[in-house]
């Protein structure tokens, strides 16, 4: 019934010679319909200070050395890692990747860290620290033993992530810590 009296209404409209809004339209016109458009307004990217910058360039290095490291355990120099991090996150790493050598473990793939906001946080007498938050996904990336068998899940997986990164006061950028945080992204 309302499409039947809007339908009217129009037509009333262009009878009259008039728009809905009230402008004439010239005789012989034919009125096209309003048609409101629901393409989705895309996101801005996040502009980020060059400190900030610095921090989420510092996390990108870390997984960069943390991967080549993982896929590569029995011919990587392991102490690379301390090039783009700190302790603890440095320690955590070197004993992870004892257990896999026990293992006879690997790394496959490597992981995918978008960040999405960057929160400064302590400050001291060795620099300040900031927390970059993100997404972590793990796709087509797992742990195999020698003979190439997954030692364990192999399915894609997605988590908030937190990296706690210190801008040393020398101007260099280090990874501290790096957290699991709630919920996926």
């Amino acid at each position: 019934m309302r499409r039947l009296v809007m339908g009217a209404m129009v037509a009333l409209f262009v009878l009259a010679g008039c728009t809905p809004g009230g402008d004439p339209v010239p005789s012989g016109t034919v009125v096209d319909p309003v048609v409101e458009s629901t393409t989705p307004t895309p996101s801005p990217t996040p502009t980020w200070s060059d400190t900030q910058q610095g921090a989420i360039d510092a996390v990108q290095r870390y997984l960069e050395v943390w991967t080549g490291i993982s896929q590569n355990l029995y011919t990587a120099d392991w102490n690379d890692i301390r090039l783009v991090a700190g302790d603890p996150v440095a320690n955590n790493d070197m004993a992870r990747w004892s257990r896999w050598v026990s293992n006879g473990w690997h790394l496959v793939g490597g992981p995918i860290f978008t960040p999405d906001r960057v929160v400064s946080g302590m400050q001291d007498y060795l620099g300040n620290r900031y927390h970059v938050y993100g997404c972590y996904v793990k796709n087509d990336v797992y742990i195999v033993d020698d003979a190439g068998t997954p030692a364990g899940p192999t399915e894609s997986e997605r988590w908030q992530a937190r990296y706690v990164v210190i801008h040393w006061k020398d101007g260099e950028f280090s990874v501290l810590e790096d957290h699991t945080e709630e919920g996926t992204c």
